[in-house]
């Protein structure tokens, strides 16, 4: 709760900052409302491990294989990268390049699923 409060209080400081020298210097706008994102991932990125660490004890008390969980972070990943991209070419000006990096997102996070897909149509091979 704590993490999450102080890092809304970093987006919306840099978010406010930026939309304060958006009419003045709109690149150093940008560059600002950049630099934020990237202070608010870095501690997002400490939470993850506990995520990651939670994952990897389901997995092994599961018996099941990494192959089932890498690809579902690997998945998780891409989305997650690709919509923060996403937002920062609309914030740039360039909406046809946030949804040219959206429908690469997508592209990506199938071929990440494939080896799900793939462990998928062995288990159907084998009950026929």
């Amino acid at each position: 709760m704590d993490a999450a409060v102080k890092i809304s209080a970093l987006g919306l400081v840099a978010a406010l900052l930026a939309l304060l020298l958006r009419k003045s210097n709109p690149e150093l706008a940008l560059c600002l409302a950049l630099a934020g994102g990237a202070a608010v991932l870095a501690p997002a990125l400490e939470l993850l491990s506990a995520v990651a660490d939670t994952a990897r004890r389901a997995r092994e008390l599961s018996g099941l294989s990494p192959a089932i969980y890498s690809p579902l972070f690997k998945c998780a990943a891409v989305g997650i990268i690709c919509s923060v991209s996403a937002e920062a070419c609309r914030d740039s000006g360039s909406a046809q390049l946030a949804s040219a990096v959206e429908t690469a997102g997508a592209v990506a996070a199938l071929f990440c699923a494939l080896p799900l897909m793939t462990a998928l149509l062995d288990t159907v091979e084998g009950l026929l």
